[in-house]
């Protein structure tokens, strides 16, 4: 639908424009994910964690769930940096399947976990696929570990969800092998625990959660200090303090939703959420870092400019980098329609708010799932329509950075 090629100016201040980031990107024209399309089709790009997108060496996965045989079927499509066009493959054939997660092995090839007959399952690339969960399970994310992959997913062995970890490695014929589930919080959960996604901060593992243990939903997470052992749960998604708070409608807690991490830099983990302590227009972009010799996280910070305050965001991605470059996507409704919105770390603070080219203007674009590769190039796909009860189209982009 678009076919524009711009460039986003990014200052990302002295000293990251004296590294192999030149402080911009040009993006490429959009190109379609997938041929399948229709005025009954609907993609929907919803992994745990925005986990969606991943890259390997010179080779970009995109992997999402839609209906078009009239079954809703986990799909995995790649292509190589110098390809045109997507390679798509049918990963679930045989049943129904839901909001699947994308890692790139060590090896060059991709991990896929979704969500089947209340289960986990997990297959690379072409090979046969893997239950993962023994308990009914759902809302899977994949990280990529030096060594395979991390999978968190929510578990439901008892009254309530809690959030797992399982150690994944896939060996040459792509048969997986797997570490017992380990639950991040060891103490019975007492309410939900939700919607996980996970980062490495150095060789520590962090992992964050949806958790409504207050009778409310606030943002938790914990850090890996063995193998299956983590720091106790904390709650990152602060109540806001001072400033008339106290007199704020937020009953037990304001609403927050949907955390999303990533690692940048040599350790930092920056994780970001849908926060509604603004309440009177809807979900804001919020998020803290965390500290790497403690493993904790500390105040919280809004990502979104002040014009972003007029409308709400949805649906958040984080992308980081070794050299320290962070980004934040989201879909944001503040033009009367929804647009991918960019916004990056320059000199501790949040760029301005720009669109993703050729993900903004007429029409919806929702639903994005950015990357960063090795060499500093962002890649991002995401759900459009022309209107918002419209069937859908995925799109790809990848922004370069520019000399």
């Amino acid at each position: 639908m678009k076919r524009v090629s711009a460039v986003v100016t990014m200052a990302l201040g002295a000293a990251l424009c004296m590294a192999a980031h030149a402080g911009s990107w040009q993006f490429s024209p959009p190109i379609p994910v997938t041929a399948s399309e229709g005025e009954t089709l609907f993609h929907h790009l919803e992994s745990s964690g925005r986990r969606s997108i991943a890259v390997s060496n010179t080779e970009v996965a995109v992997t999402w769930e839609d209906d078009r045989d009239g079954t809703p079927r986990v799909y995995l499509a790649r292509k190589r940096f110098d390809e045109e066009h997507f390679r798509e493959a049918l990963l679930t054939p045989d049943a129904e399947a839901y909001e699947p997660t994308v890692a790139a092995l060590p090896d060059g090839r991709f991990l896929v976990a979704w969500e089947q007959d209340a289960r986990i399952w997990a297959r690379v690339n072409d090979n046969a696929a893997a239950q993962l969960s023994e308990h009914e399970g759902a809302q899977a994310s994949l990280l990529a570990a030096p060594d395979g992959a991390v999978l968190v997913f929510a578990e439901r062995a008892g009254r309530y969800p809690r959030i797992v970890m399982r150690h994944l490695v896939a060996d040459a014929a792509g048969t997986l092998t797997a570490t017992p589930a380990c639950a991040i919080d060891p103490v019975e959960p007492i309410d939900e625990q939700l919607y996980p996604g996970a980062a490495w901060s150095g060789d520590r593992l962090v992992v964050a959660w949806e958790d409504r243990r207050p009778k409310h939903t606030i943002i938790m997470a914990a850090a890996a200090t063995g193998d299956c052992t983590f720091t106790p749960p904390q709650r990152i998604s602060l109540r806001p303090k001072g400033n008339g708070a106290r007199d704020l409608p937020f009953g037990t807690g304001h609403g927050v939703a949907r955390v999303a991490l990533h690692a940048y830099g040599d350790d930092r983990v920056f994780a970001a959420w849908d926060d509604k302590r603004n309440f009177r227009h809807g979900y804001d972009v919020w998020g803290a870092d965390i500290d790497p010799v403690t493993g904790q996280f500390g105040e919280n910070v809004q990502v979104q400019d002040d014009f972003g305050e007029l409308a709400a965001q949805w649906h958040i991605s984080v992308a980081g980098a070794p050299d320290g470059t962070l980004v934040v996507s989201w879909d944001d409704g503040r033009e009367g329609n929804a647009d991918i919105m960019l916004s990056w770390r320059e000199d501790g603070e949040w760029s301005d708010d720009t669109p993703l080219p050729g993900a903004s203007g007429e029409g919806e674009q929702a639903h994005a799932s950015i990357v960063l590769d090795a060499e500093g190039r962002l890649h991002a796909a995401w759900v459009e329509r022309d209107d918002p009860d419209g069937p859908t189209r995925l799109r790809y982009t990848v922004g370069t950075p520019a000399p």
